[in-house]
């Protein structure tokens, strides 16, 4: 390849640095300048771009590939190609790779098990979408500021039973199992290998041999089928002997005599080194300062790495070159006002145009911009990977079942997290970040809290857990996702999401944050989705063509036989809610300024008035089907959480507070 630094491909990706040769080809850091963000790209070698059977397969898997995500895995945003040669996308990781850890020497266990957990964590979500990685590379296993680690190179997988597959790039296939070179049926046994062999080096300082990397195949090939690697414990007397024998294990040549999946490598190796999983970190301790020995050989890297500067505010191009002006000035008109009962978003730039703003603060992120369509796959619009320090949100203990409300509290000048009690007591602010969170709603067997949340740039899917105090990012920049909800059981959650293409739909994402995918794109704007107590049909509000004016629709869970339940009723508003028998929807409609809950009968669509009076909106239902909680104006146009019986009657407020309270949701 010609020198590419200081090009622009695709007259999108300028060329910043040369980073490394890899298994799939070179690898570079470059700007997206339509989004003004770094990404990873990766030229395939010749060999793959000149051919097209080859091309095709690539193709065929990166849809699936650019769905599988998680917390220790590289986003992939797909394959494309110009006339000279094809490439592949993924976000960019700003920090050293593993190729700088194992050039400071061997490291202790404890500091390799940490890489070892985070990068089994990313192959497990691989191997369970039935790929298999195939690319384990020092240069594509990435470490960011934080200390968090993640493996990259998803774009090169390949399905589970290959036949033995190596790559046709320019350099040696020093992790590649003992049956890739057989030409055998690959397994995840296979990347367990390459794993454990760079577990090897990165605890020895050696490879395999026991000695310093070979460059010729045929002495790589020799020593991966006919020679067993030195024990570790020889060349470096700290490593325990158990761990030693069980990494050597790990190192066998048949498939069927070594550990064959990243949960046995992990739990085999941390048994060996008496860790218990649980206190394994999720990252490196950066080091206090420059030098410092406190965090071993990673942490010293990452208190001396020259980071990229933030990046400037970034500057979307439409179909004519530049954004239209009006959004930016909608946007600055919002951050400008005062303290407005009305005011649920700070200026957003181009992620969220104008929100969805009515009475009732029920918040709708805005279509992207259009965004050119490039050759071959469209890529998930996605923000600066890279997250800033996590604000931790302070979690209570559990109450019992429908004790607690969490809903969105607007301070100041970004949306947050609150929970109260059901008797108006025991309020607490969660979150208090300037970002905005909202949509929360519990876990159905409670204890954790899932909400959306824009701190990393899109709106994407959080979940804070009571119990183990954590908070953990489910979605990944797939677009900007809002109004989410769990099926009965748990295992899966619907929402809403405005994704490349500036439209919103109905998707759907595995409890974990794997596989998330669409299952129907409505005719018109969707604003809310809810799951039915049965699990077999969700409803959702969409456009009817008038601003800020639904009707309400069913549909079942596959996506299939959408059909609208909603009769009649004027000024239909964006939320839904199954009561818990399975029987009526709780609603709200009615004329600007006079909106009142409503109940609908599923198998009738009639309609029964539940309010009269108060501007009231986004209702849900207790537990027990007994109350109902929404949001009202009815004292003096502060927005406020009430709460009455099923049939609308004793309403009680239950906030109170100048800035808006909104989006109530009842715990389990």
């Amino acid at each position: 390849m010609p020198d590419l630094v200081g090009q622009a491909i695709l007259n999108q990706y300028q060329v910043e640095a040369f980073i490394a040769q890899t298994p799939l080809g070179e690898y570079y850091r470059v700007t997206d300048t339509w989004h003004n963000r770094p990404l990873g790209l990766i030229i395939l070698p010749k060999s793959i771009a000149d051919d097209s059977e080859a091309l095709k397969q690539i193709e065929s898997d990166s849809k699936q590939l650019r769905e599988i995500r998680h917390s220790n895995l590289v986003p992939y945003l797909g394959l494309y190609q110009t006339p000279k040669f094809a490439f592949l996308l993924e976000e960019w990781i700003d920090g050293p790779t593993l190729r700088e850890v194992l050039e400071r020497g061997p490291i202790a266990v404890s500091e390799a098990l940490i890489y070892l957990k985070s990068i089994c964590a990313g192959l497990r979500a691989v191997h369970k979408q039935g790929y298999l990685h195939l690319s384990l590379w020092p240069e594509l296993i990435h470490i960011n500021r934080r200390g968090e680690i993640f493996l990259g190179g998803l774009g090169g997988a390949r399905a589970s039973g290959t036949k033995g597959f190596l790559r046709a790039g320019h350099v040696p296939a020093l992790y590649a199992a003992p049956e890739q070179f057989r030409g055998e049926q690959l397994t995840e046994a296979s990347d367990i290998y390459a794993l454990a062999a760079l577990l090897y080096q990165l605890i020895t300082g050696m490879w395999i041999s026991g000695r310093a990397a070979p460059r010729s195949l045929e002495t790589i090939r020799h020593h991966h089928l006919e020679t067993d690697p030195p024990p570790p414990i020889l060349l470096n007397h700290e490593i325990p002997d158990h761990f030693s024998r069980m990494l050597t294990w790990a190192l066998r040549k048949k498939p069927s005599d070594r550990l064959r999946t990243a949960t046995e490598l992990l739990t085999s190796l941390a048994l060996a080194a008496e860790k218990n999983l649980d206190e394994i970190p999720l990252r490196v301790e950066p080091a206090e300062a420059p030098g410092s020995p406190a965090s071993g050989v990673t942490g010293r890297i990452l208190s001396e790495w020259k980071y990229l500067p933030p990046p400037a505010k970034s500057i979307l191009a439409d179909d004519k070159g530049r954004i239209d002006e009006r959004i930016a000035k909608v946007a600055a008109s919002q951050a400008k006002q005062p303290k407005s009962r009305f005011r649920f978003l700070p200026a957003l730039g181009f992620f969220l145009i104008a929100g969805f703003i009515s009475l009732f603060f029920f918040i709708r992120p805005a279509p992207l911009p259009s965004i050119p369509t490039p050759v071959y796959l469209t890529p998930f619009v996605a923000a600066q990977f890279t997250p800033p320090p996590t604000q931790t949100l302070e979690p209570k203990p559990t109450h019992a079942p429908g004790n607690r409300i969490a809903f969105t509290c607007t301070r100041g000048d970004y949306n947050q997290i609150c929970m109260i009690d059901f008797d108006g007591t025991n309020l607490a602010q969660l979150s208090d970040i300037q970002a905005s969170n909202y949509y929360p709603v519990f876990a159905p067997q409670g204890g954790s809290l899932l909400f959306s949340s824009n701190r990393n740039g899109a709106f994407d899917l959080w979940l804070l857990s009571f119990d183990e105090h954590q908070l953990v990012q489910l979605t990944h920049n797939i677009g900007n996702v809002v109004s989410p909800d769990y099926s009965p059981d748990g295992s899966r959650i619907v929402f809403v999401n405005m994704a490349a293409d500036g439209t919103s739909s109905l998707w759907v994402v595995n409890a974990d944050g794997l596989n998330p995918h669409m299952i129907y794109q409505g005719l018109n704007t969707i604003v809310a989705a809810n799951w039915s107590p049965d699990g077999q049909t969700i409803a959702y509000a969409m456009s009817r063509g008038v601003v800020n004016e639904y009707e309400i629709f069913l549909i079942d869970k596959d996506g299939k036989n959408s059909r609208q339940v909603s009769r009649g009723l004027l000024g239909i508003g964006g939320s839904v809610d199954w009561s818990p028998d399975g029987r009526y929807l709780l609603i709200y409609a009615g004329p600007v300024g006079d909106k009142n809950i409503f109940r609908i009968d599923v198998a009738s669509g009639d309609a029964s008035q539940l309010t009269h009076g108060g501007n009231n909106a986004a209702a849900t239902y207790s537990p027990d089907g007994k109350y109902i909680a929404y949001n009202s104006l009815r004292n003096e146009g502060q927005a406020d959480i009430y709460i009455a019986k099923a049939d609308g009657s004793t309403e009680r407020r239950l906030t109170n507070n100048p800035e808006p309270d909104w989006g109530p949701q009842w715990e389990p």
